[in-house]
């Protein structure tokens, strides 16, 4: 697998979670080893509901140039 920012080399790696309210609990995960940049499961479902959820660059920059457009007098 590659990562997605440097596409670096990921190795399985174990990570402590301490944010579980019933105790601490150890989680499977991927870490580069170029960048260090971690993902695991959740991280990866998040990062993908993300990308369904963003709309297209193009329209998104269209809508907004729409939106921010107004007439300016520039007489002195």
């Amino acid at each position: 697998m590659n990562c997605h920012r440097c596409q670096g080399l990921l190795v399985e790696d174990y990570f402590f979670d301490m944010e579980e309210s019933f105790g601490h609990l150890w989680i499977k995960g991927w870490r580069c080893v170029i960048c260090g940049d971690v993902s695991d499961p959740l991280i990866n479902r998040r990062r993908l509901i993300q990308s369904l959820c963003k709309p297209e660059p193009q329209k998104a920059l269209d809508e907004k140039g729409q939106q921010d457009r107004e007439m300016v007098s520039l007489e002195w």
